[in-house]
């Protein structure tokens, strides 16, 4: 029996495109003998979709035509893994529009790299193939990283976090790097 995985992409984030392409990179590149790879596709406004027309990048040139021939679904941890259920659902019949037993996350960026998508996988008691919750904040936060490698005795660069409010009253030696530590918000 395969195992079935659902292959996590998209999500709202300034990478959304990127990931779309590295989902179905993902999703082609599964054992199919091995596994039952499920598209499960994450919208710019957070709407879980899945369906076979999300499996082929073709889909998502038009964004609207690839919506319509996916069902949306809604998430909810069984017995067997995770379901997911058709939303709005019908009034008759059976919702489950499929399951999976495991998550491949393939995301990038704020709200689904950050350890957002982890903490959702966690509650739903799946596992998934991802760094966890602490460690994709942390990989995501440039400031608290550097300073956990710091106490780990990793050597870093010194650095200083601000606000864009006290930016201009913060000390600094020059010369001088800025860059974000996060799009946390």
């Amino acid at each position: 029996m395969k195992t079935k995985v659902a292959v996590l992409f998209g999500g709202r984030s300034v990478e959304h495109e990127v990931s779309i392409i590295s989902g179905i990179q993902a999703f082609c590149a599964l054992n199919q003998d091995k596994y039952e790879p499920i598209p499960l596709y994450i919208s710019k406004d957070n709407r879980f979709y899945t369906g076979e027309a999300l499996g082929k990048i073709e889909t998502y040139r038009d964004m609207k035509a690839c919506l319509a021939a996916a069902t949306q679904v809604l998430l909810v941890p069984s017995e067997n893994g995770v379901d997911m259920i058709r939303y709005p659902a019908k009034k008759f019949g059976n919702n489950v529009v499929g399951s999976f037993e495991v998550a491949l996350p393939v995301v990038h960026g704020t709200n689904v790299e950050d350890g957002t998508l982890m903490g959702m996988l966690e509650m739903l008691n799946v596992p998934y193939a991802a760094c966890d919750i602490l460690s994709s904040a942390l990989g995501m936060d440039k400031y608290q990283m550097k300073a956990v490698l710091n106490h780990a005795g990793v050597p870093v660069l010194p650095a200083l976090a601000f606000t864009a409010k006290n930016m201009r009253s913060t000390p600094r030696r020059l010369p001088t790097a800025l860059k974000a530590a996060s799009a946390i918000r």
